[in-house]
């Protein structure tokens, strides 16, 4: 199986998959799904955006915020990564959060074929 194009859909199948799975607090299938996008492209944002809310939701903050930087680092424009990881590093954090799944969007992600939208690098 080397079609390039059978492994983006795949990958996207499974962030797709994995975001609803998170939504309904659906954890441990969520983190099969993730673990298997993150075997399919390691080099993505979207699995370790999707891991930072499945530990946020999980109750474990630091490693939420490292799995944030870690999809910011792979792709800075990302923006996903970017307002989850302002959120959770922020003085007064909310309780009452909203996670950014990254799967509503305006732009197609050339990477992986999944809208997004995108924040600015500065």
């Amino acid at each position: 199986m080397n079609n390039p194009a059978i492994y983006k859909d795949m990958f996207a199948q499974s962030i797709r998959q994995a975001a609803g799975c998170l939504r309904s607090k659906d954890c441990g299938t969520a983190y099969g799904l993730i673990v298997e996008a993150m075997r399919i492209d390691p080099n993505a944002p979207h699995p370790h955006n999707l891991l930072g809310i499945f530990y946020e939701i999980t109750g474990d903050r630091d490693l939420a915020r490292r799995h944030y930087r870690a999809a910011y680092s792979l792709d800075p424009t990302y923006k996903p990564a970017c307002s989850n990881l302002e959120r959770v590093c922020m003085d007064h954090y909310n309780k009452l959060r909203t996670f950014d799944f990254g799967d509503l969007p305006d732009e197609t992600d050339a990477h992986s074929g999944i809208k997004q939208l995108k924040c600015r690098r500065t």
